[in-house]
């Protein structure tokens, strides 16, 4: 096939998704029974009516003179943009997201897919996360990043956003998958971090540019985050949370799903719990999930290789190294610090206070400090 056949067929398939209700499903029913696009519009009112459940009016539709003259303006107006369409007849189309029932037929991306073969590990959860949820999801996308994985997501605040950022710390490829067109992003609060994923990895969607985000188109892109990964992690989620759609549709998909377990009596934990008890994996950390996939885990010694440089960096004292060493992402109570470190109620008092100037740590409520990420 030459390369302005190619043209054609990527411009009729752009075509028949702008057509209304016809997504993934019809498409892949009219494919088995048509075999290719051009067969597909050529198709007659006869010849569709011996299949059940189209939508009204799609031969009109199909006939529609104007039709291939708007998915031509759909595509110009993408690539004004810098967003390519790529459609399920390219080779560009991820292949594990090829392999679902449902794949859909175009997806907008703006920014770089990730190379063919590299893992991607979905992390989802709920808009109104806790400071727990938020920096557990931070800290295992950080260090997924860190081993060469993928983060999948969906852009939404609270999980989603988390998850991204852990991935954009260490300038790994994070993916955000869109319930709208790339032009009408949402939410809107996330443009700058939008801005930021597209460097090295993407924003995607399925929905024609000026699509405006609806309730309904949610779930329905919970499929391509569940389907562009191979796992799924939920990290925080309420008893019914568009999270445990994803961790369903992952499971229809032949995904492992994955849960970070959570308080017994917090509402956004009662999703997650439930997970685990149905059989979902327990994930405290990255590594559960490296171990799993069988994923060589290169985020511990980079962990350390970090300490060192930003000992030296920051030209701590030994007091403060020691101390510095001691935290991590979890908040660490002064008793407990004081204890650990063997330095007195005040050596210690007065290196976490010069650590906070520096900026290396940050207290919480309660006199508990972390390392500050």
């Amino acid at each position: 096939m030459n390369g302005l056949e190619n043209r054609d067929d990527h411009r009729k398939i752009v075509a028949l998704s702008l057509i209304a209700r016809v997504g993934a499903v019809t498409y892949k029913k009219l494919t088995e029974k048509f075999g290719d696009i051009d067969s597909i519009l050529k198709a007659t009112s006869k010849d569709l009516t011996s299949l059940k459940n189209l939508p009204k009016n799609l031969q009109e539709s199909l006939k529609n003179p104007e039709l291939l003259e708007k998915a031509e303006k759909e595509i110009t107006k993408a690539q004004k943009s810098g967003v390519d369409i790529i459609s399920l007849l390219d080779p560009e189309y991820p292949e594990e997201l090829r392999e679902i029932y449902d794949a859909p037929m175009v997806l907008y991306v703006r920014g770089h897919l990730p190379i063919k073969g590299t893992p991607a590990v979905a992390i989802v959860g709920s808009r109104k996360a806790s400071l727990y949820g938020v920096r557990t999801a931070k800290s295992i996308a950080s260090d997924l990043a860190k081993s060469g994985v993928v983060v999948v997501s969906g852009l939404a605040l609270g999980i989603d956003s988390a998850a991204h950022e852990g991935a954009l710390k260490q300038n790994g490829v994070t993916l955000a998958v869109l319930g709208g067109g790339l032009s009408r992003l949402y939410p809107s609060q996330n443009k700058k971090m939008a801005e930021r994923i597209v460097k090295n990895g993407a924003v995607i969607s399925e929905y024609p540019m000026e699509m405006s985000p609806r309730p309904e188109y949610f779930p329905m892109r919970n499929r391509i985050i569940s389907g562009l990964s191979r796992a799924v992690l939920v990290v925080e989620a309420a008893q019914k949370s568009g999270a445990l759609i994803t961790a369903d549709t992952a499971l229809e998909q032949n995904r492992d799903v994955f849960a970070v377990p959570g308080n017994a009596d917090a509402s956004k934990s009662q999703g997650t719990n439930a997970l685990l008890k149905q059989g979902a994996k327990l994930v405290t950390c990255a590594t559960d999930i490296l171990e799993e996939l069988n994923i060589a885990d290169k985020s511990k010694a980079r962990s350390a290789d970090e300490i060192s440089v930003n000992i030296k960096k920051m030209n701590l004292s030994p007091e403060e190294e020691k101390l510095y060493s001691l935290l991590d992402n979890e908040p660490l109570q002064i008793d407990t610090l004081i204890e650990q470190s063997g330095l007195t109620i005040s050596r210690t008092m007065s290196s976490l206070m010069s650590l906070e100037m520096k900026g290396a740590v940050k207290e919480l409520p309660g006199k508990n400090f972390i390392r500050n990420s």
